[in-house]
């Protein structure tokens, strides 16, 4: 297995609400604090986030997965998410593209994050369960059934260890060339991420920093009943201060 290139091979197998009349307000509002407070949310979610070390590609996402089950080793895995999206932008912040319940869309998906730390697994090989591959990658055939290439928008992770000591990193690769117009970062790749080497080291360059590649991080997001709670009370509030002195129209 290639350090920086991905075995074409390996990859084939590879709310609250509320309601109600002015002259109720006081009731209604208590009434809706109530029934946000009564109902816990199940789903955990989570905010995405990544920046590349060389040229500064990034990722942005979410993801949730049922917070009331217990997974084996505190991991979630790709299977018992409920949602995953996630965007790559190029390094003036466009879009590049965007995947949308990528789990489901994406055969050779993995995802594994760790509910007891709250962080990504990605220190291993793409297709373990420890690593990380999403986004899409698709080997291409010709009439005879062999592999000659694979397209598709991908972020994973490797982990050679030429020396005996793992290298682990990530990548966000062009497979296929479909977006000719953007800058190459690294080798074939848009971007990387090395955990354990520096930029400098990367492009061999004294002057170009000292900074170690980013991981894949995630953060979670406020569970969404106190913020509806907190939004509703508000919200009616603000309805009853401009009800007063107005008459009710049809």
């Amino acid at each position: 297995m290639s350090s920086f290139g991905k075995p074409i091979v390996s990859l084939a197998d590879k709310t609250c609400g509320a309601m109600a009349e002015p002259v109720l307000g006081a009731i209604i509002i208590g009434t809706t604090l109530s029934l946000c407070t009564l109902t816990p949310a199940q789903a955990a979610t989570f905010g995405l986030s990544w920046t590349g070390q060389i040229l500064g590609y990034s990722a942005e996402g979410q993801f949730s997965y049922d917070d009331a089950q217990t997974y084996e080793d505190g991991i979630v895995r790709g299977d018992d998410l409920e949602a995953f999206d996630i965007a790559f932008y190029d390094p003036q912040g466009s879009l590049i593209q965007a995947f949308e319940d990528n789990h489901l869309t994406y055969s050779g998906f993995n995802f594994n994050f760790d509910t007891q730390t709250g962080e990504i697994l990605q220190d291993g090989f793409f297709n373990e369960p420890n690593g990380i591959d999403i986004g899409e990658y698709t080997v291409l055939f010709d009439e005879a059934g062999e592999a000659i290439g694979a397209t598709g928008l991908n972020f994973w992770s490797a982990a050679p260890a030429p020396d005996g000591e793992p290298i682990p990193h990530v990548h966000l690769t062009d497979f296929g060339d479909e977006f000719p117009d953007l800058p190459v970062g690294f080798g074939s790749h848009l971007d990387v991420a090395f955990f354990t080497r520096t930029r400098a080291q990367l492009l061999d360059d004294p002057g170009a920093g000292d900074q170690l590649g980013q991981r894949m991080v995630a953060t979670q997001v406020p569970e969404p009943g106190a913020l509806v709670g907190i939004g509703a009370i508000a919200l009616l509030a603000r309805r009853l201060q401009r009800s007063k002195g107005q008459a009710k129209s049809v």
